[in-house]
């Protein structure tokens, strides 16, 4: 079968489309991989033939100097010195473009308007790939969206199309008018894509929820999967004290809520040191961050560490810490999300605590399933933190609960299957 990525950016395993689409066809071997794409950047090694065309193509389009785009043969490469911090200074850098001024974006969809993006280069392309699925995200990018339908035109190829990101609900925090007026012009070339989709996955239930009844049709719930069928390899013994671990991006006010686990053990070691947190992140702190975070004895900011060391730091933990921010604006943006590292919580079959609003998906999904530790109060979480600690096989139940969460929900055999069934529909379908 002959996949075809449509993705602004390219498709390879240092950014999140990347990784997510790439992650989910992993153990496909029967595929072939194909990309068309507008952004800088190399594709994945596993691409066969990659497209570029980015907005300077266009305006050279525009200016009548060429600009027909061009196969990309050169390939992304992982280098040994990619660490855990440059990863979460990308994140940092993708949340920083969100917050530019809503005319950018405008301008940018003009340039792509123009549709001098449609090069005969560009057909030819499509034209020898000859793609069975177009393989693409729900995006609020207008100009992308343009595109997905212009390559389903171009080939009869069928639509997988996938949704992780809360874009497109008016369930949001601004200020901004022009915010408001950005999202509801983006919405109209969203539920054209949405509409013509073959096949629609969503990240989460309350995603699923949402988007079903928004677009009145079903939606298929696809998440990040691992191998759970080995029993699960719990700790021995716990220690003393007991040693929670973070590894992730705080921004986003997540630093917020592990401020609350720093208070939740200052009221826990008032008579002793009983548990310890421990912060590995490459997030740029400022001294307010700093000082809630950095807690003689209590609380500490590790810095970041090579991605390769972080299975090993969370299987030595006593305990895996996830947080989402309370604040209105964040508890809105990732209220569809769903954690991919709760999956990777879920498989090191450690204890989970996790902080945050119960309502957003990621903090719903662990209460639905008794497999975590969570508490929204410093007071709270102390003492339940102290009932564990009096009664450590408490903590066994708790990783029990967590593998089998991972195992019910993201086993990648059960995934896989769901997904060889949905290809071979979609098959079916290109035949009759």
């Amino acid at each position: 079968m002959r996949i075809l990525f449509v993705t602004a950016s390219p498709v390879n395993m240092s950014l999140s489309v990347g990784n997510t689409f790439l992650n989910v066809l992993e153990d496909f071997e029967d595929l072939e991989l194909f990309s068309l794409y507008s952004k800088s950047g190399l594709p994945d090694d596993r691409i066969q033939k990659a497209f570029r065309i980015t907005e300077k193509d266009v305006l050279r389009r525009i200016l009548h100097k060429g600009g027909q785009g061009k196969e990309i043969t050169e390939r992304y490469e992982v280098s040994p010195t990619e660490d855990f911090k440059s990863e979460t200074e990308k994140k940092v850098y993708n949340s920083m473009r969100k917050m530019r001024f809503t005319p950018f974006f405008w301008i940018q969809n003009l340039i792509w308007d123009t549709g001098k993006w449609k090069t005969e280069a560009l057909d030819a392309f499509l034209e020898e790939i000859k793609p069975d699925v177009i393989v693409t995200l729900l995006s609020d990018s207008k100009y992308l969206n343009k595109r997905v339908l212009y390559v389903l035109k171009k080939t009869d190829a069928k639509l997988f199309l996938y949704a992780w990101d809360n874009n497109y609900s008016y369930k949001m925090f601004s200020w901004s008018p022009l915010v408001w007026l950005n999202r509801f012009i983006n919405r109209h070339s969203m539920k054209q894509v949405a509409k013509k989709a073959d096949v629609f996955y969503v990240i989460s239930e309350i995603q699923k929820h949402d988007y079903e009844k928004a677009f009145n049709r079903n939606c298929k719930l696809l998440t990040k999967s691992a191998d759970f069928s080995v029993p699960p390899a719990l700790k021995e013994t716990y220690n003393k004290p007991l040693q929670l671990v973070f590894t992730g991006n705080i921004g986003m006010n997540r630093w917020k809520s592990l401020a609350i686990i720093a208070k939740a053990l200052q009221i826990l070691n008032a008579d002793g040191v009983q548990a310890q947190l421990r912060i590995y992140t490459g997030t740029p702190l400022s001294e307010k961050m700093k000082s809630a975070l950095q807690i003689e004895d209590t609380s500490f900011i590790m810095g970041s560490v090579p991605a390769s060391e972080i299975p090993k730091i969370q299987r030595e933990a006593d305990m895996l810490v996830h947080v989402e921010a309370f604040d209105l604006r964040n508890r809105l943006y990732v209220r569809q999300s769903f954690s991919t590292k709760l999956v990777d919580y879920f498989k090191t079959a450690r204890p989970i605590l996790a902080v945050g609003p119960f309502e957003v998906a990621s903090m719903a999904h662990l209460t639905q399933n008794d497999c975590a530790l969570t508490a929204e109060t410093a007071e709270e979480l102390a003492e339940k933190l102290t009932a564990v600690i009096a009664a450590p096989e408490k903590l066994d139940v708790l990783a029990q609960q967590a593998y089998l969460c991972g195992k019910n929900h993201h086993d990648k055999a059960k995934i896989n299957q769901m997904l060889r069934e949905d290809f071979a529909e979609l098959m079916n379908k290109s035949d009759a």
